[in-house]
C-alpha cells in the first residue's frame, strides 16, 4: 500500500486530539465556576456561582491588590474543590477555600452560568 506510516501517524494524531477533546469537555462539565483575580478585581470567566460567594470573593480579591490569579471551582466526589493557577498569596488562597466551604456544593452551584 506505501500509506503504512503516514496512515499510522495520522490515526495517532487523530486519537491524541480526541482524547484532548474528551479531557477538555470533561474538566469543563466539572467547573462550577472559572474566576480571574487581578489588581483587587475579580471577574467570572465561565461558569456561575451563588451571589451571596462572588460578594465574599469580591471582598478578598479587594484585600489581595496584589493578586493574579485564575481561579477554578470544580465538582470532586460530591464536595467543592478549589484549584488556583498564578500568584495569590497563601492567606488570601486560604480565605478563598473558607468561602467556598462554607456552603454545600448545591449551594454553591445556584447561580446564572455564563
Amino acid at each position: 500500500m506505501g500509506n503504512g506510516p503516514e496512515l499510522l501517524i495520522g490515526v495517532v494524531i487523530a486519537l491524541g486530539a480526541g482524547l484532548w477533546l474528551l479531557y477538555v469537555a470533561s474538566r469543563r462539565a466539572i467547573t462550577l465556576v472559572e474566576l480571574e483575580m487581578r489588581g483587587g478585581e475579580l471577574e467570572v470567566l465561565r461558569g456561575g456561582i451563588a451571589p451571596r460567594v462572588l460578594a465574599d470573593l469580591r471582598d478578598v480579591a479587594r484585600a489581595a491588590p496584589k493578586a493574579d490569579a485564575k481561579v477554578r471551582v470544580v465538582r470532586d466526589r460530591g464536595l467543592a474543590k478549589v484549584e488556583i493557577d498564578g500568584h495569590l498569596d497563601a492567606a488570601h488562597a486560604q480565605r478563598v477555600r473558607n468561602v467556598i466551604g462554607s456552603l454545600p456544593l448545591a449551594k454553591l452551584a445556584n447561580a446564572r452560568r455564563r
